[in-house]
């Protein structure tokens, strides 16, 4: 008791730096936050018009794959029925056996023609065609005219069937790749509205990202200031308990050597009303005229079962201020050496 105290200490720049950085964390989260909206009301109308753009690419593409299926249902599916029918056909017994009797009208055809030419020919030349041997030069050159034409009027037919049926081909094979066209086209249609859908949500998802960034450092700002306050209330928490602690202690041991002190002169007593209960007024102090008290200290000062007789301080500052003093922990004492009045430990009995 009576030494100077050592100063509490200074929380207040720890405190301040915790404040400033939230400060400009909450700053940055708010540049990030109206940079993230600027974004927005600027990406907005583009990847809108991106995405119009796309969805009319994709009806573009829905009609043109409707027009192949149609055209490729409606033109080329019954050729290609036709070619089935005709592949059939033609892959038939009966068939070959029309193909074989056309040939031999066509060359009887042919046969007559030709007899017929050369008779004329021969009576032009003044020949007699009722000879023998003019009849049989005819028959040869004739039966060789008619199996010639025969055969070539024949060829003609086949060539020209066998060319009709490749084209035929050719025009089916060009309709086959018209499903795969609009398969092609429904599959860059989705496509496209996938797209157009993804550019429609793009400007929102990166708007929400920079709310989220923004969020995320104020928060950060937040925790920090939190963090700062945190420790220091618990760093002046503990220093108040290890001061109280030091005080009771301070309390307690001066308190408990009172009655030795004052035996041995020169002691002076806690004597604050404000530490003290129970009080009791037991007499007067003859020569200081000063009322004489009964009291035990409160329990966070001393032992509450140990009643000591002394004086109070307030009375002692009315009549004998200069044997008052304050100490660290502003409470009042007495020196009792001064006022020659004895504060002692009032026994049990």
């Amino acid at each position: 008791m009576g030494k100077s105290s050592t100063p509490p200490p200074d929380y207040a720049p720890l405190a301040q730096a915790s404040k400033e950085a939230a400060e400009i964390q909450a700053g940055l989260g708010r540049e990030q936050l109206a940079f993230a909206r600027e974004q927005y009301d600027r990406s907005a109308p583009l990847l809108e018009s991106i995405a119009n753009q796309q969805m009319a690419a994709q009806s573009e593409q829905m009609a043109q794959a409707r027009d192949y299926y149609d055209y490729q249902r409606n033109t080329y599916r019954p050729l290609e029925r036709g070619l089935v029918a005709d592949a059939e056909r033609f892959n038939t017994e009966a068939y070959r056996n029309q193909v074989a009797s056309q040939a031999a009208a066509d060359s009887g055809v042919a046969f007559g023609i030709a007899q017929q030419q050369n008779q004329r020919a021969m009576a032009a030349m003044g020949a007699n065609p009722n000879s023998g041997r003019f009849a049989g030069m005819q028959n040869a050159t004739g039966l060789q005219q008619a199996a010639l034409r025969a055969n070539a009027m024949t060829g003609a037919r086949s060539q020209a069937q066998q060319m009709g049926y490749a084209r035929k081909l050719d025009a089916a094979g060009l309709g086959r790749g018209l499903a795969g066209a609009s398969i092609a086209a429904y599959g860059g249609a989705n496509q496209a509205g996938s797209m157009a859908g993804g550019n429609a949500q793009s400007a929102g998802m990166n708007y929400m990202n920079g709310m989220n960034m923004g969020a995320n450092t104020i928060a950060g700002g937040q925790k920090m200031q939190l963090s700062g306050l945190s420790s220091v209330l618990n760093s002046q928490t503990q220093t108040y308990i290890n001061s109280n602690d030091s005080f009771l202690g301070d309390a307690g041991a001066f308190l408990g050597g009172a009655a030795s002190l004052a035996k041995a002169g020169g002691f002076a007593a806690l004597s604050d009303r404000r530490v003290k209960e129970n009080i009791v007024e037991v007499g007067v102090d003859q020569r200081t005229a000063l009322p004489l008290y009964e009291f035990n200290y409160r329990k966070e000062f001393s032992n509450p079962d140990i009643r000591y007789r002394g004086v109070m301080a307030d009375d002692v500052e009315l009549i004998h201020p200069e044997a008052v003093m304050e100490t660290d922990l502003g409470f009042k004492s007495v020196n009792y050496e001064m006022l020659g009045i004895e504060f002692k430990e009032v026994p049990r009995g």
